[in-house]
C-alpha cells in the first residue's frame, strides 16, 4: 500500500528547509503564485536567519480547499536540503510526515519519527540536468508534479524568472524543472507515495496574492503616504523596498537614512512640512526612536511608525518573528501623551490598518 498524504484532504502543509542562498524565497514566491493560479487557496510563512549564506531557513506553504490565513504546525511533506534542516524542523515531524532528502542529511532517529523517508538528492538531480545551481528549481518541479499543478504555468513561471539571464540559463532551468517533475512522477508510479489533494470548492478568482510587507506598503500609499525614511532592518525592509519600487508612480520621496534616529527625525520634519510620512523599522531600531517619539509629542506632530516585530533582546538574534514589541510600543517615549497602536493579524488587516493609521495620526 502506498503512503497517503495528507489524511485530511482539505489541505496540505509543505515545508522546505535549507540554507540562505539556496533560493528558498524565490521558490516560495513562484510556487505559491502558481498554486493560486491553479485554483488553490494559499498561505505561506518564512523564518530565516540574518545571513547571506548558510544557517537554517524554512518556508511553510499551506494549500487548501478553503480560505486559509494562518500556518499549521503539522508537516505533511518536508523537503530537507541541508544536514541541519531535518534537525531544525524535528519538533514538527510526526508519523504522518513524508521527508524527502539525501540519506546523509537525515539521521536514523528522525527517520523513525516520520511516516516515510525518501532518499533523494536534489543536488545530484540538478547536476545531471546540466545546471548544478538549480536545486530550488528541481524542488519546484518535484512539488508541482507531486500535487498536480499546471505544468505549463510552472514552466512559464520559471521562464519569466530567468528571462533576464538569457535563453541558455532559461533552458537549463527548464531542464532542471523537468528532472524534478520526473523524480516525483517516479515515486507516484512505483506506488511508494500517494498524494490526495482535492481542488477547491470555490476557487480564489480575482484575489491578490500578497505578502504582509507589501500589504503594509500599499496601505501606506492608500493612506496618502508621500515620504518614507528608514534604515534597513529585517523584517521591516520589505516595506521600504516596496515603496521605493513604486515611488515614482505615486510621488513618494524615499530616504534610506543613516540610522533609525535620523529616520524618525526626518519623518517628523516631513510631517511638519505638510507631508504624510512613514518611519519604518523593527524592534531594535524602534528602540533608538524613543526620543523621536517624545519629540513628536512635544511638538504635537503626527507620525506613523511601522514596527516589524522580531525577537529580542538585542538585534543579533536570528530573524524569526514574534509579538514581543507591543509593550515597547505602548510605553515608548517618556511622558504622558496619546499613542495609537494598530496590530494587524493578517495581510488584509495590514493594508486597511496602515491606511487608517495615517488618518488617525492626522
Amino acid at each position: 500500500m502506498p503512503f497517503k498524504i495528507p489524511k485530511d484532504t482539505d489541505d496540505i502543509s509543505i515545508v522546505i528547509c535549507g540554507a540562505a542562498g539556496q533560493g528558498i524565497h524565490t521558490l516560495e514566491a513562484m510556487l505559491t503564485r502558481i498554486a493560486m493560479l491553479s485554483g488553490y487557496h494559499v498561505f505561506s510563512t518564512m523564518e530565516y536567519m540574518s545571513r547571506v549564506r548558510g544557517g537554517s531557513n524554512s518556508t511553510s506553504i499551506r494549500l487548501s480547499q478553503e480560505r486559509v490565513c494562518a500556518p499549521v504546525d503539522r508537516v505533511d511533506i518536508l523537503i530537507a536540503l541541508t544536514k541541519e534542516s531535518a534537525a531544525h524542523i524535528r519538533g514538527r515531524i510526526s508519523p504522518s510526515t513524508v521527508i524527502v532528502s539525501e540519506g546523509v542529511f537525515v539521521g536514523e532517529e528522525t527517520r523513525a519519527e516520520c511516516g516515510l523517508f525518501i532518499d533523494l538528492s536534489f543536488k545530484n538531480i540538478a547536476k545531471e540536468s546540466g545546471e548544478a545551481r538549480a536545486v530550488s528549481v528541481v524542488v519546484m518541479g518535484f512539488i508541482a508534479a507531486l500535487i498536480n499543478l499546471d505544468s505549463e504555468a510552472v514552466a512559464a513561471a520559471v521562464r519569466s524568472a530567468f528571462a533576464s539571464k538569457g535563453e541558455k540559463i532559461v533552458k537549463a532551468n527548464l531542464c532542471a524543472l523537468s528532472a524534478g517533475g520526473k523524480a516525483s512522477e517516479g515515486l507516484l508510479e512505483d506506488g511508494r507515495l500517494d498524494v490526495v489533494l482535492k481542488k477547491p470548492k470555490i476557487a480564489p478568482a480575482g484575489e491578490i496574492l500578497m505578502n504582509a510587507a507589501d500589504a503594509t506598503a500599499f496601505g501606506a500609499i492608500a493612506g496618502g503616504c508621500n515620504f518614507i525614511s528608514a534604515y534597513p532592518m529585517s523584517p521591516s525592509t520589505g516595506v521600504l523596498t516596496c515603496l521605493a519600487k513604486h515611488g515614482r508612480d505615486f510621488d513618494i520621496v524615499v530616504d534610506q537614512a543613516e540610522d533609525e534616529i535620523a529616520g524618525i527625525n526626518m519623518a517628523l520634519g516631513a510631517w511638519y512640512a505638510g507631508a504624510r510620512a512613514l518611519a519604518s523599522s523593527s524592534g531594535g531600531g524602534f528602540a533608538l526612536m524613543g526620543e523621536g517619539v517624545s519629540l513628536a509629542a512635544m511638538i504635537e506632530s503626527p507620525v506613523v511608525i511601522h514596527i516589524a516585530q522580531r525577537p529580542g533582546p538585542a538585534t543579533g538574534l536570528p530573524t524569526r518573528t514574534e509579538q514581543g514589541d507591543l509593550e515597547l510600543a505602548l510605553y515608548s517615549g517618556h511622558g504622558e501623551f496619546p499613542r495609537i497602536i494598530l496590530a494587524p493579524g493578517n495581510a488584509e488587516e495590514a493594508f486597511y490598518l496602515t491606511q487608517k493609521a495615517f488618518n488617525l495620526a492626522d
